[in-house]
């Protein structure tokens, strides 16, 4: 279980931090015969249905649709979404057990630190691919 009450805070989704924010649910439309092709190519992939949709839209947001603009499979993806999935499960775990043994300070210099690391990868990978 996790503690999300007045004492833990969250970004702001327009910050630098929402990438990183908890999903929120969309609601879209498909016929019986599209939603079982979604599930058939996902399924391909090793991927769930949300997961193949998901990527692919947020793949033709960012104008890499074509598989050949891809830095990595569909099923690498998936595979990277449920790490993060992990890592954040237990990134909240801990930071709700130092919150209750009084330790914000502490988390709060562990949260800036790796942001500050996160910002520096950021920056160099697309100082990389200029």
């Amino acid at each position: 279980m996790t503690e999300n009450g007045p004492s833990t805070t969250k970004s702001d989704e327009n910050s630098a931090e929402s990438s990183a924010a908890p999903r929120k649910p969309r609601s879209i439309r498909f016929s019986e015969s599209e939603w079982a092709g979604v599930e058939e190519e996902a399924k391909a992939r090793g991927m769930t249905a949300a997961e193949l949709v998901r990527h692919a839209a947020v793949s033709a947001a960012a104008g890499k649709l074509a598989a050949e603009t891809s830095a990595f499979p569909p099923e690498i993806a998936a595979h990277i979404e449920r790490i993060y999935r992990g890592v954040y499960l237990l990134s909240t775990l801990k930071r709700d057990e130092m919150f209750r043994e009084g330790r914000q300070e502490e988390y709060e210099r562990i949260r800036k630190s790796a942001k500050d690391s996160q910002v520096a990868m950021l920056n160099e990978a697309s100082e990389a691919s200029l």
